[in-house]
């Protein structure tokens, strides 16, 4: 028996007229795995949704919060593709995150954020309140490139793309947990 056999309703479709709105939203937190007491999980699958929703809260360690990323709707989103041979699939998650800032502060906290393994939450613009999730306890989502630059001439743009990948057996969680994390400071 399969690890998704038990699941009744399985399937793709949209409803015509509802709303579907592409991107995320404005606001994101990476938080550290070093950081989290408890990195929360999907439930028993039971139905498609359940494979992805994390319902739980994230824990954060005494004196530990997530860090903030104010982003560019327009220049931010998340992509995710299968990888892997024949039966032995996996989603490779990619996501960008412009930050329009080249202060001290944003650049520190990018030089300092390169090396960290965590999860990324970005909120979605659906209304839901919820957060879509890179990274997990199994498999954390990195940084693996931070462009940007200070532009060039009276037009150019100003900032750094935050690079995030990961891998996971779903294309993205989504986390319906407590943002900020719960217990964080």
């Amino acid at each position: 028996m399969g690890q998704y056999d038990n699941i009744t309703d399985l399937g793709l479709s949209f409803g015509d007229g509802n709303d579907n709105p592409s991107g995320v939203s404005e606001v994101a937190f990476f938080i550290p795995l070093s950081w989290m007491k408890t990195v929360a999980k999907p439930a028993a699958a039971l139905t498609a949704g359940s494979l992805i929703s994390i319902t739980g809260n994230h824990m954060m360690v005494a004196g530990k919060a997530p860090i903030k990323v104010n982003t560019l709707f327009d220049k931010s989103g998340i992509n995710w593709k299968l990888s892997g041979e024949k039966l032995s699939k996996i989603f490779e998650i990619g996501v960008e995150l412009f930050v329009p800032d080249n202060s001290v502060k944003s650049l520190g906290s990018a030089a300092a954020l390169k090396n960290y393994r965590g999860i990324l939450l970005v909120g979605k613009i659906d209304g839901s309140g919820h957060y879509w999730q890179v990274g997990s306890e199994l498999i954390s989502a990195t940084f693996s490139d931070i462009p940007g630059g200070t532009g060039v001439g009276a037009t150019g743009e100003v900032g750094s793309k935050m690079m995030l990948q990961s891998y996971a057996s779903v294309p993205v969680y989504s986390y319906e947990g407590s943002v900020p994390p719960v217990g964080a400071t």
